[in-house]
């Protein structure tokens, strides 16, 4: 085994495992790692080929460690909403020790230079295009409100509904940050990137135009935000700092 497959080994095991749990878990985070979207129990369990029940257990033991993240999806529909797994970037490291992914998130951080008017601009470009690719997975999901509270807890955000308001907007509060010690350095390039992404999230061609700000609370645990949704026809331009 690899220097690197031996960390990786190491680092699934709690001192309650075996061998081949430790086998099983690293597989469970490796298709995790393979899926580009937040996916469902019975997709993992069917890329790994083992029991939905062994993977739950598994994910659950990931969820706690920090390797995995997961949330319920809102669809908005009524029954119970699915639970949807993903990766987190402690788990991408588990995966791959090699890669120090907050460094080079800080070295590509630096390539928008000091310009701040301009580094705005070119964030909220970049965050555009990647909201763009996310709202292809949200399509199915009608409400404004419901797929960014999605696209949040894909990212490990754990967001919470607090206000909703008629047509699907409101306010979704999202607990944490997982990029808070990025954007406490560059908040102008992180926090420009995710309001460019949502705001292209909250957005369909078959709806009207949502206008969505987000508001970056400080000294909070966790850099909690609020992203706040409304319709254009009823509300005014946003304000927020990290549009152009």
């Amino acid at each position: 085994m690899a220097r690197g497959d031996l960390t990786a080994h190491l680092l699934l095991m709690s001192p309650a495992d075996g061998v081949g749990q430790a086998d099983s878990r690293q597989r469970v985070l490796r298709a995790l790692c393979g899926f580009a979207v937040p996916v469902p129990l019975a997709d993992v369990a069917a890329a790994v080929g083992l029991h939905a029940n062994t993977v739950r257990e598994h994910l659950d033991v990931l969820v706690e460690d920090g390797r995995v993240t997961t949330w319920h999806e809102h669809t908005g529909a009524r029954g119970r909403p699915r639970a949807l797994y993903r990766v987190t970037p402690a788990g991408l490291l588990a995966h791959e020790p090699g890669v120090d992914a907050l460094r080079l998130a800080g070295i590509i951080l630096e390539a928008f230079g000091q310009n701040e008017s301009k580094a705005r601009a070119t964030a909220f470009a970049a965050g555009a295009r990647w909201g763009e690719e996310l709202a292809a997975s949200l399509a199915g999901i009608d409400a404004p409100i419901d797929r960014l509270a999605t696209a949040l807890g894909a990212v490990g955000a754990e967001p919470s509904i607090s206000a909703e308001a008629p047509g699907g907007v409101g306010c979704v509060h999202a607990a944490r940050c997982p990029f808070r010690d990025l954007a406490a350095v560059r908040p102008d390039v992180v926090c420009g990137i995710h309001a460019a992404a949502l705001e292209r999230i909250a957005n369909r061609p078959d709806q009207e135009d949502v206008l969505v700000t987000v508001r970056r609370a400080t000294g909070r645990e966790g850099g909690a935000c609020m992203v706040e949704l409304a319709w254009a026809a009823d509300a005014p331009a946003p304000t927020s700092p990290h549009r152009p």
